[in-house]
């Protein structure tokens, strides 16, 4: 998946994300929650900074990370299905779902 050995901690992260390799809290939690808000952080700072084309690409990066949280959500749910795990993963998939169209919607401000 690397390609750059100066990388490889960091592609070892992404991987571990992925594929479940933290608890359900760290995944849900940590990257899904704590990532979502600094990546609106992201679009916010655009917005307030000139820079509208900041709020579609930070749309952009939030599909990517929900996308890597719902495959670590997902391998974690085939070892042990839990009510909270269900509903990360449900709550997860609407964000993945949102975050596509939101960037969709949104598409213009790339060209303002």
């Amino acid at each position: 998946m690397c390609f750059d050995k100066k990388s490889q901690k960091g592609c070892a992260y992404v991987e571990k994300i992925s594929r479940g390799a933290d608890e359900l809290t760290d995944d849900f939690l940590g990257w899904g929650i704590c990532g979502n808000f600094l990546l609106g952080l992201i679009g916010l700072a655009g917005v307030q900074t000139g820079h509208p084309a900041m709020v579609p690409l930070s749309y952009i990066l939030k599909a990517i990370l929900f996308s890597a949280v719902l495959s670590g959500i997902t391998f974690i749910l085939r070892r042990k299905i839990t009510v909270l795990g269900g509903i990360a993963f449900f709550i997860i998939l609407i964000q993945v779902i949102m975050s596509v169209v939101m960037t969709i919607g949104l598409f213009s401000l790339f060209f303002e």
